[in-house]
């Protein structure tokens, strides 16, 4: 494979690119100016609980000094960690040496690494699975020995939690549950309860490591990562088996998870990923066949793969009920919702597992091949036989970022990518441009696609910017807050009068980049029309982005056109803010208890501002019209309130200068006393909430 040419560039694949640029501007690699308005991109949003994975990139990507270059050293270390820690994990088990050097090369190439190496780059480094292992044996040990301090001074031990605790919660949350159940498998095989309390002894040092990560991350960025997935959440992701909260139903629990359980069929969630053909079918040969493995051994006997086979079994068999679909799976889903997202990151412990067992086999076929066709031929049969099995088993995965080059280098979407990305960044050089707007607005951190455009595609210039480069790209304003919902606004009325030069001079933009692949043609020459009418010149337009420069001139004219009435449903969407259905055909519904309305202040601060709305309101059962209160940025200036039920009727609002800005947005809230109103009286069954139904509005200066 080539250094320096990506392995992939889009999806998942963004994010290792992303923390690799991010890294070229240490000490800035948490919070930045670089990215995101009006809020900034704050990366303590992300999962950074797996640290020693990002340390080791931070590692390859400073030394290089280049993006592409330390990712694509950080992946082939990530294999050489799988081999070294799989290699270093067999040799504990008393295996042959160059039986660990085979079933090594296998666990470093099976199927699940190929699928997370294709995007959750991270997820590919699973070295923290044979690691749980290695300490198995010196644990066994240690409690034959009657000496559990053992283990808390054992070297290699503490070395292994340590690892394990910063390799994220997924893997610590997968070696917790190994040491737990071989622990209970072990306490019953040898009627020993001293198993309980001594695997208790690394997960209690795994955790006194971990839980310090944790609390640093949830107490420092509780809520950063925005509405997806909050950072306070990240410490429950492994413990929910599945991506999602744990939530019950007060009836029907049983008859719903099944139901949702068996609608997932058929999807690719813990398939693809499975550790191979020849692992598998050697594990389910070991649960069925199994106990040919331990005959006639010795408790009292050193621990080796072979004494510990009962317990591994065990634990095989528990990892196939548990992935495998009607499983185990199906009864944590009948308390968790059914997106069973984390079920196949099982699949290295797995993996490992099979290999113990796949060497406790083999050991007896190797005899056997040599009685039937003599000890030379015999033994030159079970290396070639096990060498084939390895290569089948880690078909796939072998040469697997090479291909990928090749496979990403024949795309001509790659071509005109890295192009675009390239006379994007020199245009803006050219041109001085600092502080570009990136269309369309995508909300971080997980927006869906945009036509053919996928808001991630939004970081793809930063990440090929030089370091410490002082430009500012737009991506990364958080859902739901005030900064995304006023740019959104403006974008929205970028058809009025001089809207597009307030994005200048009241957010300090003094570009605009296009992506073409969220707009359709007509979309596009409407852009074209509205920003060169504004004074905007376009300095750059290629096959994937447009990018231009905006007058740096003011504009006097109000953005908001004065008596004229705006539909609530057409013209005037941009200026609704939160608490707002999509629209109905006479105006839009409220959810929630507020409803807002957002105000561009350019030139409207003069003598003040009359607001006209029509409004639909709901009666309750009791025939009752609540009041509704009305809010200018948080000051209460009085209620209003239609006289009769769903007739449109006007209101007036006057907003005195004092609380009119000369920049910026005025905030206009619309909040019924005691809440909204079930609409009972619409339609049978219609559940909805009605605060204001909102029909149109206008604006008026003030008289004096």
């Amino acid at each position: 494979m080539r250094l320096d040419v990506p392995t992939n560039l889009w999806g998942d694949r963004i994010f290792l690119l992303l923390h690799g640029r991010l890294f070229l501007d240490w000490p800035h690699i948490f919070r930045t100016d670089a990215v995101g308005f009006p809020d900034g991109l704050d990366l303590f949003g992300f999962p950074f609980t797996d640290f020693t994975e990002r340390l080791l990139q931070f590692v390859t990507t400073r030394l290089t000094g280049d993006v592409v270059v330390g990712a694509n050293l950080y992946l082939i270390l990530i294999v050489a960690a799988n081999f070294a820690a799989a290699f270093w994990a067999l040799l504990a088990f008393q295996i042959r040496g160059w039986w660990c050097l085979a079933g090594a090369f296998a666990f470093a190439f099976i199927p699940y690494f190929g699928s997370r190496s294709t995007g959750h780059d991270y997820l590919a480094a699973y070295y923290a699975a044979p690691l749980a292992f290695l300490i198995l044996p010196r644990i066994v040990g240690a409690v034959r020995d009657r000496s559990l301090t053992r283990i808390v001074k054992d070297p290699v031990t503490l070395a292994c939690c340590v690892v394990i605790a910063t390799s994220g919660i997924y893997y610590s949350f997968f070696a917790l549950l190994t040491w737990a159940f071989t622990g209970l498998a072990l306490a019953a095989q040898e009627r020993n309860w001293r198993y309980l309390p001594a695997l208790a002894l690394p997960a209690c040092l795994t955790l006194i490591v971990l839980v310090p990560i944790l609390s640093f991350f949830v107490v420092v960025a509780p809520q950063n990562a925005g509405t997806a997935r909050l950072a306070s959440e990240q410490p429950l992701y492994g413990l929910r088996i599945s991506d999602v909260i744990l939530r019950l139903q007060q009836f029907g629990v049983a008859r719903n998870a099944l139901r949702n359980y068996m609608a997932i069929r058929g999807t690719a969630e813990g398939v693809d990923v499975w550790p191979g053909p020849v692992l598998s079918a050697f594990a389910l040969l070991a649960a069925l066949f199994g106990a040919v493995l331990p005959r006639g051994r010795d408790p009292e006997a050193p621990p080796d793969y072979v004494g510990l086979a009962p317990a591994i079994i065990a634990y095989l068999v528990f990892c196939m009920i548990y992935c495998a679909p009607f499983g185990l799976g199906l009864i944590f889903n009948l308390l968790i919702a059914p997106e069973i997202r984390a079920q196949n990151r099982i699949a290295p412990f797995f993996a490992f597992a099979a290999l113990l067992v796949f060497f406790g086999l083999w050991r007896h076929v190797v005899p056997w091949l040599q009685s039937r066709l003599g000890r030379s031929i015999g033994g030159v049969t079970a290396t070639v036989g096990l060498v084939a099995l390895v290569l089948v088993n880690s078909a796939g995965s072998q040469t697997l970022f090479a291909r990928q080059q090749r496979a990403l280098q024949r795309q001509p979407a790659f071509g005109a990518e890295m192009t675009s990305i390239r006379s994007t960044l020199a245009a803006a050089d050219s041109a001085g441009l600092q502080r570009i707007l990136q269309l369309p607005v995508a909300p971080w951190p997980e927006a869906p696609a945009i036509r053919g455009f996928k808001p991630y595609d939004h970081f793809l210039p930063f990440i090929f910017s030089p370091a410490g480069s002082a430009r500012h790209w737009s991506y990364g304003a958080l859902e739901g807050t005030d900064g995304l919902s006023r740019l959104q606004a403006l974008v929205g009325m970028a058809n009025w009068p001089c809207v597009l030069a307030q994005l200048s001079p009241g957010y300090n933009f003094d570009a605009v980049l296009i992506d073409r692949r969220g707009y359709d043609a007509g979309e596009l020459a409407a852009w074209d029309s509205q920003l060169t009418a504004s004074g905007a010149r376009l300095v750059n337009d290629d096959p994937v982005r447009r990018l231009y420069r905006l007058p740096a001139s003011q504009c006097s004219q109000p953005l908001l056109p004065f008596d004229r009435w705006l539909s609530a449903a057409a013209s005037g969407e941009a200026l609704l803010d939160r608490g707002w259905y999509p629209p109905e055909p006479w105006g839009r519904w409220g959810r929630g208890t507020t409803q807002r309305i957002l105000l561009p202040n350019r030139e409207l601060g003069q003598r003040g501002l009359i607001l006209d709305l029509r409004i639909m309101q709901i009666a309750d059962k009791n025939g009752r019209i609540p009041r509704v209160e009305v809010r200018v940025n948080q000051t209460l200036i009085g209620t209003i309130s239609a006289a009769r039920p769903m007739q449109p009727e006007e209101q007036r609002i006057v907003i005195p200068t004092t609380l009119l800005s000369q920049a910026g947005f005025t905030t206009v809230e619309l909040i019924p006393e005691g809440g909204p109103i079930p609409a009972s009286n619409v339609t049978p069954g219609d559940n909805r909430l009605l605060g204001v139904g909102l029909v149109a509005v206008r604006v008026q200066e003030a008289v004096k």
